[in-house]
């Protein structure tokens, strides 16, 4: 049984959020008012997750997080109205270590966050399976550390040309903002990709998401938008609630569509969406990467970009948060790469520059 750590400074929250949580067959050892008593519950009861709210006294939630990961990593899933008014202090919470978030009503509304049991109960189960020991999605490893991947790429090379109208669509889902931004950051400029992205992410924070990819690559950045187009050195985000869809491709330009259709996967947007009218309508050459997350999502999408001449990257698990989509993708898809988070961007370069111009 999952064991979780429940910290919010609201006592009506404390008790709806254990509820939901112990109805969906978790074992709550542990509820704490404020951010210095989450601590202590986490270092006393060792829990497989913790719930960690923003706003606490004592210690802030980055606070705890950050005391959490350096003296006795674990998962932790944060769950505030704060993030939902302001959704920098999400992607703080991430940086500091979070695994993923999770928005719960302003104030003390019980009864709204009851209808999303189910999300919040799998989301929870999902970030206690995370991987958050001894590693940073790859960064602290050094090569002569790293595990054996399928694919031992070369460094990239600078002089290498990127033919073929190269167009890139990466999915991720529970842990991936980390890697996602990561990757784009390390991706070369003169590559000149068409770049969509779908991060499954509610609505409230893939405007700033995007904003965020934009400040921190060399690709200009923005959240989709209808009957937008995407050229190189471009790239957009799914919008929260909507799936991305690829409408045509001209004069080396995408078009793209919010398509507020039926989820897939329980989820909108939905990375086998956004894939498979990508692999329609999409010449040139084309790559797709499927990093961290929980469920199958995007393992249809890669096979359709294969079907389509185009080339398949995929995270390893040993540097996944929570390693569901890598692992499906790859008892499905035959890959062309399986590599740990900080060779993604390599990988993707030299997937381009393998192809003949």
């Amino acid at each position: 049984m999952v064991r979780a750590v429940i910290a919010d400074d609201s006592a009506v929250m404390r008790e709806t959020l254990g509820k939901i949580l112990e109805d969906g067959g978790i074992d709550v050892v542990a509820r704490a008012k404020d951010g210095l008593e989450a601590v202590e519950a986490i270092d006393r009861y060792e829990p497989d997750v913790a719930t960690i709210d923003i706003q606490m006294p004592e210690l802030t939630g980055h606070e705890v997080i950050e005391r959490v990961m350096d003296e006795n990593p674990t998962p932790m899933l944060v769950i505030s109205s704060h993030t939902t008014r302001n959704a920098d202090a999400t992607f703080e919470a991430l940086e500091a270590g979070a695994v993923d978030f999770i928005a719960k009503p302003s104030g003390d509304n019980s009864v709204d966050i009851w209808t999303r049991q189910d999300e919040i109960v799998d989301r929870v189960r999902a970030v206690a399976d995370a991987d958050v020991t001894g590693i940073d999605d790859g960064r602290e490893r050094s090569t002569r550390d790293r595990a054996p991947t399928r694919d031992r790429t070369p460094t990239i090379d600078v002089g290498d040309e990127f033919p073929g109208e190269p167009t890139l669509v990466i999915g991720a889902s529970t842990g991936g903002p980390r890697v996602v931004e990561r990757v784009l950051s390390e991706l070369p400029e003169r590559a000149g990709l068409r770049i969509l992205v779908v991060q499954h992410m509610a609505d409230h924070y893939t405007k700033r998401f995007a904003k965020r990819l934009d400040e921190r690559t060399a690709y200009d950045i923005r959240e989709a938008t209808d009957g937008d187009t995407v050229g190189p050195g471009e790239g957009v985000l799914a919008k929260g609630g909507y799936h991305l869809d690829v409408t045509g491709f001209a004069d080396g330009h995408l078009a793209v569509a919010n398509d507020d259709g039926p989820k897939r996967h329980n989820v909108r947007p939905a990375i086998d969406v956004t894939m498979e009218a990508t692999a329609e309508r999409v010449t040139g050459n084309l790559v797709g990467v499927i990093l961290t997350g929980m469920g199958a999502d995007g393992a249809a999408g890669l096979e359709s970009i294969k079907e389509a001449g185009g080339k398949a990257i995929v995270q390893d698990e040993e540097t996944s948060r929570v390693y569901g989509m890598p692992k499906v993708a790859t008892e499905r898809v035959d890959v062309d790469m399986i590599l740990p988070g900080d060779r993604i961007a390599e990988g993707i370069t030299n997937a381009f520059t393998g192809w003949s111009a």
